[in-house]
C-alpha cells in the first residue's frame, strides 16, 4: 500500500534536482528528443536489463505517478532512435518526464500502473531513487 508514495516521492525527488544523479546502467537522452508523427523520439536510450521507456504527463510542476500517456519496450543494451507513441500525441513545447522500467514479471507487456505498481518497477538510480528524466521537446 505505501508503494505509490513511496515512488512517486523519489520520482518527485529525481524531477526537482537541479543535478543530475547519473546511472552508468540507464540512459534515456532527452537533450536529443524530438517529436515525429506525434511520438518522442529518443537518440539513445541505455537500459541493462529489458524494459520499458514510459513517458509521464507533467501537471503542477509534478510528473502524474502511476499513470503513464506513453511507453515502448526496449532490449537490454544501448538502442537508437527510440519512439514512444503518446496519448493524444506529444505537444511542442510540454514538459514531460521520462522513465525507465523494467520487465519484472514476464509477460513482456507493460503492466506498472494505478493498482499495479509491484511489476515492471522503475529503475534506480545509486542513490535509489527512480531514473526519471523531466523534459521538453520542440516538433521535428
Amino acid at each position: 500500500m505505501f508503494r505509490i508514495p513511496t515512488i512517486a516521492a523519489a520520482v518527485a525527488i529525481a524531477v526537482s534536482s537541479t543535478s543530475v544523479a547519473l546511472a552508468d546502467h540507464l540512459n534515456i537522452d532527452v537533450d536529443g528528443a524530438k517529436i515525429e508523427n506525434g511520438a518522442i523520439v529518443f537518440p539513445s536510450v541505455l537500459i541493462d536489463k529489458d524494459g520499458y521507456v514510459v513517458i509521464h504527463a507533467v501537471q503542477n510542476g509534478e510528473a502524474v505517478i502511476p499513470a503513464s500517456i506513453g511507453h515502448t519496450a526496449v532490449m537490454a543494451g544501448t538502442t537508437e532512435n527510440v519512439s514512444v507513441e503518446v496519448e493524444g500525441g506529444a505537444m511542442d513545447g510540454t514538459d514531460y518526464v521520462a522513465m525507465i522500467h523494467y520487465e519484472t514479471n514476464g509477460n513482456g507487456t507493460y503492466d506498472f500502473g494505478e493498482g499495479s505498481t509491484d511489476v515492471d518497477t522503475p529503475g534506480m538510480r545509486p542513490d535509489n531513487t527512480a531514473y526519471a528524466l523531466p523534459f521538453s521537446v520542440g516538433a521535428m
